[in-house]
């Protein structure tokens, strides 16, 4: 491709603007607030969110206004919930599928035997890293090939790579070259999401990728002003806004897929 050569030779640029970015850009703490719990006294549904510091939360102040908190809000009206959260900040989906691989039966979260629905959020921090496409992809159908051996799910979710290449916090070229190289990543994981789907052969579609509608409803404000707007102060974290609609898609996949609310 034609980035990789451009990139290759803006390199050094790269480094010295990804080092700045590291050391300038404030640090934002996990939110507060349960990450494993549940809802109503006869759950009909268990979810895992497992990933990064976006499945985290990183961006608002509680659980609540995070992915997992709005999620939960959403289902309500429909579902019941046993819920859990197992992400971090910094995560890659090597030390994911590492901590999976390595945990006791004991564990609150990872120790559990079944989850029916899975949404996973990671490759920001292999796309920051030197991991290159192949091998994340290797990594990311070991992961799910775990989940699917530990936990039996009806559904895994897989949240595509967010749009480095809007992320106000980067500068150029450093923005453009994290964004082609985002999109060559999720076109990379379509691809291998369509493979396993196919390979479940007559069964119900088990895995979907989820993708954020990022689109601008004000067009007087350019896409960058528009997701300073919706991301958190660091401009590199979803706000709260995007933890609503990213929540609003997950919960469209559960409501409408495999798993169906049971009559009460």
């Amino acid at each position: 491709m034609l980035y990789h050569g451009i990139s290759i030779m803006l390199a050094p640029v790269l480094v010295l603007q990804g080092l700045k970015v590291r050391r300038t850009t404030p640090r934002l703490a996990e939110p507060e607030g349960e990450r494993v719990g549940q809802t109503g006294p006869n759950p009909q549904l268990s979810l895992l969110i497992l990933g990064d510091s976006a499945a985290a939360g990183v961006g608002v102040a509680n659980q609540s206004q995070a992915l997992l908190g709005q999620v939960i809000e959403q289902l309500s009206p429909t579902l019941n919930v046993n819920y859990a959260l197992f992400a971090k900040t910094g995560a890659t989906t090597s030390t994911t599928l590492q901590a999976i691989q390595q945990i006791d039966t004991d564990h609150p979260v990872l120790g559990q035997g079944h989850y029916d629905v899975i949404v996973t959020s990671l490759g920001v921090n292999d796309i920051t890293s030197s991991v290159s496409c192949d091998k994340w992809l290797l990594q990311q159908q070991a992961l799910f090939t775990l989940l699917k051996e530990r936990y039996t799910p009806k559904q895994i979710l897989v949240t595509a790579l967010p749009p480095l290449g809007l992320f106000p916090v980067l500068p150029n070229p450093l923005r453009w070259s994290l964004g082609k190289r985002a999109n060559q990543f999720n076109h990379r994981l379509q691809q291998l999401i369509l493979k396993l789907n196919q390979q479940q052969g007559n069964q119900t579609r088990q895995f979907t990728m989820i993708t954020l509608p990022l689109d601008n409803p004000q067009p007087e404000l350019t896409m960058l002003d528009f997701m300073r707007q919706v991301m958190a102060s660091d401009g590199f974290h979803p706000g709260a806004p995007i933890y609503n609609a990213w929540a609003s898609l997950v919960v469209e996949q559960i409501v409408g897929g495999v798993v169906v609310p049971r009559c009460v």
